[in-house]
């Protein structure tokens, strides 16, 4: 009954079980509990997670995009106090169009330059080399990280956020406005097109606001991120980081049925 032991037990682990809930389901089936075996699966399960949870897997070497996007949780500590954690996934498309997780990462605090230093040479040591596309989020210092480390990719910040961030900032009327210009933008023909139209958005935003830094608190740079409008005009929704939402989405069912946070950081990479 060895194996078939090991497997109930990580098959439990695996679906949310408390070690308190686990002893009850054991003894109900009239099986001992053992903290040996306990500890053993929960080693296989990290072994496993190292590989395919995306920690050590190799990956291929070009991919046409990779977006990276963030998901927003609690964490209950080891010392049982519960904070704030941010969980990164990058989710990457390859040259077939084939969408394959890259990576994930928990962050505690802020994000930083040095952060995405990590998580990028991360990609880099497990075999990224070229990449044609990132569409991301305004993450502090990660358009610079990206430069150095990725100097020949393009670097595409998210629409969706980019609305959303103008919806926070603007008037219904001022957010409407924008929302077309933006459209605009994404189907114009040809860069001169979509830079004249970027003006105007810059315009509009800076008419409604106050201070030169009004434009980038609702998620605008006087120069956008070396678009590509050849890859704009002809891969739109690869402009959101929408292939990272269902993923997220999966991760919010899950904290919800945990309770509404994780119960601890070891437990957090089981789910």
């Amino acid at each position: 009954m060895d194996k078939d032991y090991e497997e109930l037990l990580i098959a439990m682990l695996a679906n949310g079980y408390s070690r308190a809930q686990l002893e009850r389901a054991l003894k109900q089936l009239e099986l001992p509990f053992s903290p040996e075996a306990l500890e053993g699966a929960l080693e296989l399960i990290r072994e496993r997670l190292d590989f395919y949870f995306y920690k050590t897997q190799p990956l291929k070497s070009d991919w046409f995009a990779v977006s990276i996007d963030a998901y927003w949780a609690k964490l209950r500590t080891e010392e049982g106090k519960v904070e704030e954690i941010s969980l990164f996934v990058a989710v990457g498309i390859d040259l077939d169009g084939n969408k394959e997780v890259l990576g994930f990462w928990v962050l505690r605090g802020r994000e930083s330059k040095g952060f995405w230093a990590e998580v990028l040479q991360d990609l880099v040591s497990r075999g990224v080399h070229r990449v044609l596309l990132f569409v991301t989020d305004d993450f502090r210092g990660l358009g610079e990280v990206i430069g150095k480390l990725f100097p020949y990719a393009e670097h595409q910040l998210c629409l969706l956020h980019l609305e959303r961030k103008e919806r926070r900032k603007l008037s219904s009327q001022g957010f409407r406005e924008a929302r077309d210009l933006l459209r605009r933008i994404r189907h114009s023909r040809d860069k001169e097109e979509g830079g004249a139209q970027f003006a105007k958005l810059l315009e509009l935003v800076e008419g409604r606001g106050s201070g030169p830094r009004w434009p980038k608190r609702c998620g605008l740079r006087r120069s956008p991120t070396r678009p590509s409008w050849d890859i704009q005009r002809r891969c739109g929704g690869i402009l959101r980081t929408n292939v990272v939402e269902s993923l997220n989405a999966g991760i919010e069912q899950m904290r919800l049925e945990l309770g509404g946070y994780f119960p601890s950081p070891r437990r957090m990479l089981w789910r």
